[in-house]
């Protein structure tokens, strides 16, 4: 294993004990603690280079400032664009950003251009609310109002998923904050559950990429083998790759399960990335809350048995970063014009 493999293997496991200590701290305690804690991961292993996602979230929240009604497609072209130019500032000659930094400015990206939809979305509810007379609107989903630049600040830095995702959105994050119970939400079960996998993958993937490393493929000695060998070490190397994810995404959901990141009843039939689909009341007492069934499912990013034993790509695709694919389906194939097959 590389150096960035062990330190993001360390972060991911750290994440894990820092987030049974914020279960059940209050909300100021979880929004501020969590991102200095991300902060704090993000300027140890990101140094100078932090600036650019600072950059990002401020141009993000001034966007949304100014034209809430189209932030949407603004924060879409601002975030992407920086991106384009965060991925060419070696073309440019400045300063090459660490690879972790290139990991917190993609999860940043996903979540700021999520906030602008969410933030647009609010406010057309509360035109429409306006036109119809005031009647109350369907709020499953709605932020309940515009984040402040501090608000987004501490959304963008949380340390959850900052480096390996599960993506969540703003909503998902201010459900966490505002858990009326936190003791009675199950952590410790359900991230057994979730981890016992997790060391059979990665004694696989020590074992594949032993016995058939990455490196092999960059050596002259690798063209002057048959084809039929070098198409088969393509199965091996992309089975270390995939044991290697596998790793990292069972550690960031358990690390989201210790925190009781993205608990919601079984009955709000959660979907992962999006939240609840089904409007759920807060239980009103401990014992209440206690007795409903949770599950994790807003922030599950990965379905390893089906990854590998599907019968097709697409179904494939479906279980693979399992949030970000629901995050291209809400704000990229959605937003996209009807008439335009090409794009969508």
């Amino acid at each position: 294993m590389s150096p960035e493999e062990w330190t993001y293997l360390v972060v991911l496991l750290i994440s894990i004990p820092i987030g049974f200590l914020f279960k059940k701290a209050g909300p100021g305690l979880k929004r501020w603690g969590a991102a200095a804690v991300g902060l704090g991961l993000t300027v140890f292993t990101c140094g100078p280079h932090t600036l650019h996602s600072l950059i990002t979230m401020l141009g993000t929240w001034a966007l949304i400032q100014a034209q809430p009604c189209s932030c949407h497609a603004l924060a879409l072209a601002w975030t992407f664009s920086y991106l384009l130019f965060f991925r060419a500032l070696s073309l440019l000659g400045l300063p090459t950003p660490t690879p972790f930094t290139n990991a917190v400015q993609l999860l940043l990206t996903l979540k700021l251009v999520s906030l602008a939809s969410d933030v647009q979305d609010l406010h057309l509810a509360q035109r429409k609310e306006m036109a119809s007379g005031f009647s109350k609107a369907p709020t499953l989903g709605l932020l309940p109002h515009v984040p402040s630049l501090m608000e987004t600040l501490s959304y963008s830095y949380c340390y959850v998923g900052i480096m390996t995702g599960p993506f969540f959105r703003y909503r998902t994050y201010l459900d966490w904050l505002e858990q009326p119970f936190p003791e009675a939400l199950p952590s410790l079960r359900p991230l057994l559950c979730r981890a016992w996998p997790a060391p059979l993958f990665g004694l696989l993937f020590l074992l594949s990429s032993h016995l058939f490393p990455l490196e092999a493929v960059r050596e002259d000695a690798f063209y002057a083998r048959p084809l039929p060998t070098r198409l088969f070490y393509m199965i091996p190397v992309f089975f270390a790759f995939r044991m290697r994810f596998y790793v990292a995404w069972i550690a960031a959901e358990c690390g989201c399960i210790a925190a009781g990141f993205g608990a919601y009843p079984v009955a709000a039939k959660a979907r992962a990335g999006g939240g609840p689909t089904l409007q759920c009341p807060p239980p009103s007492s401990l014992e209440k809350a206690a007795a409903l069934e949770y599950d994790y499912e807003t922030i599950r990013n990965i379905d390893c048995y089906n990854t590998d034993f599907c019968m097709r790509v697409r179904e494939g695709m479906r279980y693979w970063n399992m949030t970000v694919q629901w995050w291209l389906a809400q704000y990229i194939y959605k937003s996209a014009p009807a008439s335009s097959y090409v794009l969508r």
